[in-house]
């Protein structure tokens, strides 16, 4: 019965160090150009943040952000638009919601019209009630070439 009894033990003790080391749970997010998938991230400690390119014909365009807080929707949730400074440029908020997991959208031509002399990148900032120092979602480059991409 004692080697029943440890032997169960060691099984649980190395169970429990191996799902210590899982991401099971965890933080993820899509963005999406006009309701097209261009970038799906598990957030991860190791992981690095994805770009994603829009030029002068994205004005019309929308994108959309879908966020997972370990299963669940944020309260509070905010997207920031910030240069390299990490100077605010531009906050949406949204409203909580329950039930289906609606996306943050901005417009094309808000992020756009934030480009700044002497700088082509911008940072997506996620934010939420949880998540409350933000999260940088994606690195936003803009260019002067004729087509959206990632």
């Amino acid at each position: 019965m004692k080697l029943i009894i440890t032997k169960c033990s060691m099984w649980i003790a190395l169970c429990a160090f191996l799902f210590s080391f899982s991401t099971i749970g965890g933080e993820s997010y899509t963005i999406h150009l006009n309701e097209k998938l261009i970038a799906e991230y598990f957030v991860t400690s190791k992981a690095t943040v994805p770009s994603l390119s829009l030029d002068r014909s994205a004005v019309n365009d929308q994108l959309s952000i879908y966020y997972n807080e370990c299963g669940k929707i944020g309260k509070e949730r905010r997207l920031t638009i910030k240069d390299e400074k990490d100077n605010v440029l531009k906050e949406w908020r949204f409203s909580n919601t329950n039930g289906e997991h609606t996306p943050m959208t901005c417009k094309g031509n808000d992020i756009l019209n934030l480009k700044q002399k002497g700088s082509n990148k911008l940072k997506l900032v996620y934010s939420s009630r949880a998540v409350l120092k933000g999260r940088l979602l994606a690195i936003i480059v803009l260019t002067d070439e004729l087509k959206a991409r990632n």
